[in-house]
């Protein structure tokens, strides 16, 4: 792997550091920073101070240059500019000034639609339900039909529909009354995707920054038949260690949990969209509890069979070290015996005990010879001075794992991806870096099948 210098790699000094000194060695992989002058094939390079100092650099960097950029983009939001690298549904953004709304007519007239329904008192699903089965194409669909570039959430079904969650954003969105909305989430580290919730006291919103959808009347008619805004905190429960991660596997939402004591999950989509068979029986979550820590257990103990084998690794490397260096003992003896054999001809030659063409062809042999111990000298040597290999961070991260008896929401956070439940009762648990630990698993097969 090539980069043009380490902070194209990562900023993270911590992390850029484990990469180096331990996954890359694991893996045989060679990393090469090309302005810092770095090659991992040498191991003076990896732990030098050199290396952990322009990594600490590059870090305290990134962390003054993201700082000096939210605080620029917090003065133009203020000054009413529209940041966001797309626009919302309804709007579109003005050819000649990337920070202004111009209005879509198409999707506006479904924002009007939606926000008149709302006054007349409908529920927001039953609005969602209108219009699926009027045939209003999505806005996610609308806006890839119309060339959008973004990423689509998560789904399995390409064909995507209108939910209650979703006309309960609109709803409540204020851009659709002429306002800039800026500052609603935050990313919580340097160079992370992950973003928080911010306070909506916090929120920077300036009026009458672009046209208006909707009237105000008709806005706060629409809010006054919702249910009362409650802001909530940001989640930090530890009884909902599966929130917005059980998905159907019919329609690929997620599907919803009851707040009963015996909690269940289902899925509402039925009643948006006939067009899917999502089955009406809700799953007792502490079915779905159970199989998502049977499957941490099985990558657990894989994880504890993977230490107990590099360890076994590093023990052989151990004793293969010891060997290599009584071997370079025999062979550096045996080299100095062939020096002194080779000025004892020198010398026989000079005082004529010896004729040329015998001492050319002892010398061709004996010089074949030493380069020959040469080259096994300097492998031997490599074998002799190689580190032993530090725990892999991966595979202790699952270890600490092994033996859990609830799944928390911190473990959650960490390992579990998703959830994906079939009608037949059958769950797809995908893991986070189950494919780092099925690699590591097949990088020592390899190596026991070549041994």
């Amino acid at each position: 792997m090539t980069q043009e210098d380490l902070s194209r790699f990562g900023r993270d000094y911590i992390t850029v550091g484990d990469y180096i000194s331990r996954v890359f060695p694991f893996l045989g992989v060679r990393f090469i920073s090309v302005n810092d002058g770095f090659d991992s094939i040498n191991p003076q390079d990896i732990d030098s101070l050199d290396t952990s100092f322009r990594t600490l650099i590059y870090d305290l960097y990134s962390r003054d240059l993201s700082r000096k950029v939210r605080s620029a983009r917090k003065a133009r939001a203020e000054r009413g500019a529209f940041l966001s690298p797309y626009a919302p549904y309804g709007y579109i953004k003005d050819p000649e000034d990337k920070n202004h709304l111009l209005v879509d007519e198409e999707a506006a007239s479904v924002i009007r639609r939606i926000f008149q329904r709302a006054a007349d008192g409908l529920k927001t699903w039953e609005i969602a339900a209108e219009l699926n089965g009027d045939g209003v194409i999505s806005p996610k669909n609308y806006k890839i039909d119309a060339g959008c570039t973004r990423t689509p959430w998560r789904s399995i079904q390409e064909d995507n529909f209108w939910t209650a969650n979703l006309v309960g954003k609109f709803l409540r969105d204020e851009r659709y009354i002429g306002k800039v909305v800026f500052g609603k989430r935050v990313r919580d580290a340097v160079g992370s995707t992950h973003t928080v919730k911010i306070s909506r006291n916090d929120w920077i919103v300036v009026s009458d920054m672009h046209e208006a959808i909707v009237s105000e009347a008709l806005f706060e008619a629409a809010q006054a038949c919702m249910r009362e805004y409650r802001e909530c905190a940001s989640p930090t429960d530890s009884d909902k260690p599966l929130k917005r991660k059980v998905i159907c596997g019919v329609c690929g939402h997620v599907m919803k949990r009851d707040g009963r004591k015996n909690a269940s999950y289902s899925c509402g989509t039925r009643r948006l969209n006939t067009r899917f068979d999502c089955p009406d029986e809700k799953v007792p979550e502490a079915d779905i509890l159970d199989a998502v820590m049977e499957t941490i257990q099985v990558y657990a103990q894989y994880a504890v069979s993977i230490d107990r084998l590099l360890i076994a690794r590093q023990n052989q490397r151990q004793l293969d070290r010891k060997q290599a260096q009584r071997q370079l003992q025999s062979l550096q003896s045996k080299k100095a015996q062939l020096d002194k054999r080779l000025q004892d001809l020198y010398e026989q030659l000079v005082e004529g005990e010896l004729s040329r063409e015998s001492f050319a062809s002892q010398k061709k042999s004996i010089t074949a010879r030493m380069e020959e111990i040469s080259r096994t000298i300097s492998e031997l040597e490599r074998k002799a001075s190689s580190d032993d290999e530090s725990s892999n961070a991966l595979i202790e991260k699952f270890k600490s794992y092994a033996g859990i008896t609830a799944l928390t929401k911190e473990i959650s956070n960490d390992l579990l991806k998703s959830v994906t439940v079939y009608p037949d009762g059958y769950m797809d648990i995908q893991l986070n870096l189950v494919d780092e630990i099925q690699e590591l698993m097949e990088t020592l097969r390899r190596e026991s099948c070549t041994a």
